[in-house]
């Protein structure tokens, strides 16, 4: 039994990856173009003044760079007029040739800067890219970053005088001069470090993600103050985080004291733990940038409300109460729908309200008492039954084919391959603290992966298995078995897509199971214990009996009814992959106007995984039809 790539397998994998409509607004060279256009207004707002005064040159580089941001900045709208990306606006055309004219009359500095910030204004109102962190930035975390990557240029304190920027010129931009500082945004410098400043040394910081950007731009904005460390903020001094990110000093001048301004710079929330908390935090700064047009941003601030303060709790959730995990599963990605649907005030209202309520159901299951053993124990069994029968399934047919063969040899490839897995899977255990402060989207992104590769896996053996359910095929291939069933790349083959099988849900069972033991109670681990055995008896000794089973029943029946299941499987697994890719926001979610949802098929209320579980589905009454017509001539 040959587990390779086929054509068919192939074109199932094609049709697979045609379904999934990944959800970028725009590419990122659009994307670079629009943060090119907002940092070529802040800089000429900042700096023209150094350029010219009251009509005149004053410093003919800084000019000269003015005369090329003001053109460069008509060239970049027209670019993304061009591409499509936005709809030509003469508003936003007028403006852009009026600064380029105040420019290039040596205009007064008043006006120009006027002029640079209607623009800016009207660019950030398309709500192309993201002007804020989804959540407050990890200053301590930015201060390490700067002093890795910037402090060799910088300086420590910011000051300019790195060992390595003696001898640049121009010199590093004195970070801790608060007079130099004055008009920069937290913005402006993640844009700067995005996408650096050509002609200079400072380059363009690829290799970090938006995330770290932002703890280091916010981090930077602290060094004109003297400031090293974050210290809690107190409520009074809260702020809008989108307001703080896009504000200059200046701006925020204008609205508070020099005393709250420098509060609100080098003061940062607490580190806060309590994940019902930050989702509800989350969810408010979505639900207020949506409320003002912001949809980019909302949809940013409510895919971190899941990733940051749902996920985690999921599986504490998940274990206690399946039906309030599928409900606050369902409210959060209804509301990433709903951001996307031009919704009304009442839509808003609705919709944010149902996810604030399963959010206070959650919050009152995971405080309530302890479980004690006996509950832990349950729960710890109903989980890994629950997640080991999709695989148990699978394996399952396989065995019982090789054993109706008596193929010992790939019986024990077999064997070693879900063995592994489940070594793994308890190597995992004694990690599971760290897995669980794993990357919540890579986790949902290596889940649904590996079940869309499944499905295509699955789709083949299926076929392959009910090829054989008829006498003479079944006859040829006894008498073939020994040159094709028990070759080396087979024999691969086979405890590969064992391991795969099983992994995937030794991996959940490990991130669920651990979750019972978040609580502290000493029983936890007694019970998880306890559970985990009694689980494995219940395991093996249904799986003896089936193969018994299997053993006595004519083999052309196991093939029929192992083709069933595996074809089942397929099916299941592809509407759970969708999903698992759309939660952690790699795809697009649009709702299905019938609340389908039945989680045990992997059917869920969304066109993405309707629509590919229907392809699934079509594909296999095809292929099943294909096979059939082959059978009938044999």
């Amino acid at each position: 039994m040959a587990i390779k790539l086929t054509k068919s397998t192939l074109l199932t994998i094609v049709l697979l990856i045609s379904t999934l409509n990944i959800s970028f607004a725009i590419n990122d060279a659009e994307t670079t173009k629009v943060r090119m256009l907002i940092n070529l207004m802040d800089y000429i707002a900042k700096d023209y003044k150094m350029a010219v005064s009251d009509g005149e040159v004053i410093n003919e580089f800084e000019f000269g760079e003015m005369s090329e941001f003001s053109g460069s900045a008509v060239n970049f709208y027209g670019d993304l007029v061009s591409s499509q990306t936005v709809n030509e606006d003469e508003q936003i055309i007028k403006e852009l040739q009026k600064l380029r004219s105040l420019v290039a009359s040596k205009g007064n500095f008043t006006e120009v800067k006027k002029s640079a910030n209607k623009v800016k204004q009207a660019i950030i109102s398309l709500d192309l890219v993201s002007l804020a962190p989804a959540a407050w930035p990890n200053i301590k975390q930015g201060k390490s970053i700067f002093e890795t990557e910037c402090a060799s240029c910088h300086g420590i304190t910011g000051a300019g005088d790195g060992a390595a920027g003696v001898e640049l010129n121009p010199s590093p931009t004195k970070l801790n001069d608060p007079e130099i500082m004055h008009g920069v945004s937290p913005l402006q410098a993640f844009n700067t470090i995005t996408l650096g400043i050509e002609g200079t040394a400072m380059r363009a910081f690829t290799e970090l993600s938006s995330e770290e950007i932002w703890d280091l731009s916010f981090y930077i904005m602290q060094l004109q103050y003297g400031k090293q460390e974050g210290e809690p903020v107190s409520a009074r001094h809260s702020v809008d985080l989108v307001e703080l990110a896009t504000m200059s000093n200046e701006d925020l001048l204008a609205q508070n004291t020099a005393l709250d301004v420098e509060l609100l710079r080098t003061t940062v929330p607490a580190i806060n733990d309590d994940h019902i908390t930050i989702a509800r935090e989350l969810l408010s700064e979505s639900e207020k940038a949506l409320r003002i047009g912001s949809t980019e941003q909302a949809t940013t601030s409510a895919l971190a409300a899941y990733l940051k303060g749902v996920e985690p709790i999921e599986p504490r959730v998940k274990a206690s109460d399946n039906k309030l995990f599928e409900e606050l599963e369902s409210a959060m990605l209804g509301v990433r729908t709903l951001i996307k649907s031009n919704p009304s005030e009442q839509e808003i209202t609705t919709g944010f309200s149902k996810a604030y309520a399963a959010l206070d159901e959650a919050e009152l299951l995971l405080g309530e008492a302890d479980r004690g053993l006996f509950m832990t124990a349950a729960l710890t069994f109903s989980i890994l039954i629950r997640e080991a029968l999709e695989a148990f399934f699978v394996i399952l047919a396989i065995l019982s084919i090789l054993q109706s063969v008596n193929a010992k040899t790939a019986i024990r490839y077999v064997h070693g391959g879900w063995i592994t897995a489940l070594v793994f899977g308890l190597i995992g255990w004694f990690f599971a603290g760290y897995l669980m402060q794993w990357d919540a989207q890579s986790r949902e992104l290596m889940e649904g992966v590996i079940a869309l590769f499944a499905v295509s896996v699955l789709l083949y053996l299926g076929f392959w298995m009910h090829g054989k359910s008829n006498a003479s095929k079944w006859k040829a291939f006894v008498e073939d078995r020994v040159k094709g069933l028990l070759s080396k790349n087979n024999m691969i083959g086979l405890a590969s897509f064992s391991f795969l099988v099983v992994f995937r849900e030794a991996f959940e069972s490990v991130i669920f199971v651990s979750s019972l033991t978040l609580d502290g109670n000493p029983d936890s681990e007694i019970g998880v214990l306890f559970g985990a055995i009694v689980s494995a008896v219940v395991l093996f000794g249904f799986a003896w009996s089936m193969l018994k089973w299997f053993k006595k029943m004519p083999i052309t029946k196991v093939f029929l009814y192992s083709t069933y299941v595996v074809l089942a499987l397929a099916f299941i697994l592809a509407g759970q992959g969708i999903h698992a890719i759309q939660e952690g926001g790699y795809l697009n979610i649009s709702s299905f106007p019938l609340n389908l949802k039945w989680t045990l098929i992997g059917l869920y209320p969304t066109y993405e995984t309707i629509l590919t579980q229907l392809l699934v589905f079509g594909l296999i009454v095809f292929l099943w039809k294909l096979s059939t017509k082959k059978l009938a001539k044999a």
